[in-house]
């Protein structure tokens, strides 16, 4: 199966077969979006779901009225909206752009229809289900056991990996 390669950004798009790629393209919508933009929040719906290709996304969960704790980040290297694929079309998290860039973002009903029916964009993001899900485990043992210089390097390198610059 041929993928594109030259598909820009982001890592889950490019990995699918150029024909279930085009499929999805006619329904991505290229979108800006700015340090602060919240695009979930708890218990609310999922309107779209976004494939970062510039962008750096936060997910944070609530400690309590007054604090957040980030449990997880998304950028080209995955999708946020990850609830939706799980048949589950409202957020658990508090989703914030933490760096500004591009995006291409679908809204949530084409995609369940996208997704029921494209083998490969299951199997892409049914994978990076599982990293997230890992990702997501080692940021709570990092903020349960290391001290703050450590969780600020683990946060920079995994913000540089997901931008690609210092």
């Amino acid at each position: 199966m041929a993928t594109v390669r030259n598909r820009p950004g982001n890592r889950v798009l490019a990995s699918i077969p150029a024909e279930e790629y085009r499929r999805l393209e006619a329904a991505l919508e290229p979108v800006t979006l700015d340090f602060g933009d919240v695009i979930y929040e708890p218990g609310k719906s999922i309107r779209h779901v976004y494939f970062p290709l510039t962008c750096l996304i936060s997910l944070l969960t609530a400690v309590d009225r007054k604090r957040t704790l980030e449990v997880g980040m998304v950028g080209n290297e995955g999708m946020a909206g990850m609830p939706f694929i799980l048949g589950i079309g409202i957020s658990g998290v508090r989703a914030i752009v933490q760096g500004a860039g591009d995006a291409l973002r679908m809204p949530a009903a084409p995609f369940r229809i996208e997704f029921d029916r494209n083998p490969a964009l299951k199997d892409a993001l049914y994978r990076y289900t599982y990293a997230l899900m890992a990702q997501i485990s080692q940021t709570a043992a990092c903020n349960r056991f290391h001290d703050g210089e450590e969780r600020l390097a683990r946060w920079l390198l995994m913000t540089r990996d997901r931008v690609g610059s210092d």
